[in-house]
């Protein structure tokens, strides 16, 4: 059996050795294609020659790589048309600028003072500035240094609308110079210019907009707790809201003052509380801005009923036993209440 198997593989061996010992055949040669005969009477194909790139001429011409200036509404006032091709933006009146036009020219006097920019008054609607210098931030921390770049002067109109609810800004350049060579701006260059100059003006507009705005969110809130009697003549506190109101906006109020609601009824307006004066620990003064307001009130459980009196709702406060608390200190605990619902903003 083992010499038919070695006979076997040297058999097959023999038969494939032409094959199998050759050497590698190497690459066909390119055949050179021949010029095409074309009869006399037809037409002779288009040849590849006629598709060559030509030779260009030595003469270069200036590309500005930046991209493109864009207009921005960086005010809550201010829009865009889409069809717009100059560094014009539009402002419409709203809540923060009132009557526009005014605002506008009061918001660019005080634009050119805060960045130190002479001008003059050409007509009525149009101001020419002085040179505008741009600079460059060079090194690092202590080394930093600005270096002036180029200036500019530009021309700053305004187009109102005839109604006066919209007012067009329009800024064109007038001149421009670079200080450490010699070159002019492409017209993508000068729209750049133009463009950045104008979002300069729209931001000073939105901050102004967004210190106002934060101005009006942090005024305390209008509310219309005092103190008076109940229905009964008991001392109590008064709201202006509806009794069904003051129910939705005092357990709110009570999580911000100390006071846990440990049951309530809502057939009589009865709110049962627990009262713990705050302490403030170490942790409490490292993360909360203020210590939390203090009721002139022992530690102990309260009540707190609802009612009518006069088309006002009363909030009568209450010891355990239901005893209505002295005048004295309603007085001092609708002082308290007063600076928390104006903080939180309750409509109370």
């Amino acid at each position: 059996m083992h010499y038919s198997v070695t006979s076997c593989v040297i058999a097959s061996l023999l038969l494939s050795g032409c094959s199998f010992f050759s050497s590698p055949k190497s690459e066909p040669k390119a055949v050179a294609g021949q010029a095409l005969e074309v009869p006399a009477h037809l037409t002779a194909p288009p040849q590849p020659a006629q598709y060559d790139i030509p030779q260009l001429s030595g003469t270069s011409q200036r590309v500005d790589t930046r991209p493109p200036g864009l207009v921005l509404t960086l005010s809550s006032s201010s829009r865009v048309d889409e069809e717009e091709t100059r560094a014009r933006v539009w402002f419409d009146r709203n809540d923060y600028t009132g009557d526009l036009l005014p605002f506008l020219e009061q918001k660019l006097g005080e634009f050119f003072a805060d960045n130190r920019i002479n001008y003059q008054q050409e007509s009525e609607l149009v101001w020419l500035t002085d040179w505008v210098v741009q600079t460059d931030t060079k090194g690092m921390w202590f080394w930093k240094s600005e270096q002036p770049r180029d200036q500019a002067r530009f021309r700053v109109s305004m187009e109102p609308r005839p109604h006066g609810r919209s007012v067009a800004v329009l800024v064109e350049m007038l001149e421009h110079q670079f200080f450490h060579r010699d070159g002019q701006l492409l017209a993508t260059g000068i729209k750049r210019e133009e463009t950045s100059f104008l979002n300069s003006f729209t931001a000073f507009v939105g901050d102004y907009e967004f210190q106002l705005a934060q101005a009006q969110r942090n005024r305390p809130a209008d509310t219309s707790l005092q103190v008076g009697t109940d229905a009964q003549g008991q001392p109590a506190l008064l709201s202006e809201q509806s009794l069904e109101v003051v129910w939705s906006q005092l357990e709110t109020l009570f999580e911000e003052v100390s006071l846990d609601v440990t049951d309530l009824n809502r057939s009589t307006s009865t709110y049962y509380l627990r009262y713990q004066r705050p302490t403030q620990g170490m942790l409490s003064r490292l993360f909360r801005r203020k210590a939390m307001p203090v009721l002139p009130l022992a530690n102990g459980d309260y009540q707190v009923v609802l009612g009518r009196a006069d088309q006002l709702t009363s909030i009568s406060f209450r010891d355990n036993s239901g005893q209505v608390l002295p005048e004295q200190t309603v007085a001092d605990i609708e002082q308290v209440l007063v600076d928390v619902v104006s903080q939180i903003r309750l409509e109370l």
